[in-house]
């Protein structure tokens, strides 16, 4: 079984960042995740504006490292792996999972044993984990 070391970032707030297209174009993209994955780093980017050749609701996957010399610089790579983007993608749908899944704060963590709707209970909190709810 493969190990996975993986770490992801969710930005809740727009975060705007500018690319550099093969035209010195600047095109500029959402921040959507920061994903560090085998001790490689990726991100999640959208575009901000529509762009030929990818939906509204897509995104595209970088890796990226960090400049020695200036920290705050990051260098974007588009990554075209097919396994290593699906790998990348699948940490990040992981994480959204466990981030959106409106369980109580007694019940998540890491053995959540929510079901996320598997269960069926009259309890308030709507995570169906069977504890009470508390306000």
């Amino acid at each position: 079984m493969e190990e996975n070391n993986a770490n992801v970032e969710i930005f809740e707030e727009d975060s705007v960042i500018e690319l550099f297209d093969e035209n010195e174009q600047a095109v500029k993209f959402l921040e959507i995740a920061s994903i560090e994955l085998d001790g490689k780093f990726y991100e999640l980017l959208q575009p901000a504006e529509p762009m030929e050749g990818i939906g509204e609701d897509e995104a595209v996957i970088f890796e990226y490292t960090v400049n020695d010399d200036a920290p705050d610089e990051r260098n974007f790579t588009p990554l075209f792996d097919e396994e290593l983007l699906e790998r990348v993608f699948n940490e990040y749908l992981k994480a959204v999972s466990e981030y959106d899944c409106d369980c109580c704060d007694d019940c998540c963590g890491d053995d959540c044993h929510c079901g996320h709707g598997e269960h069926e209970c009259d309890d308030e909190c709507g995570c169906h984990c069977h504890h009470e709810h508390k306000e």
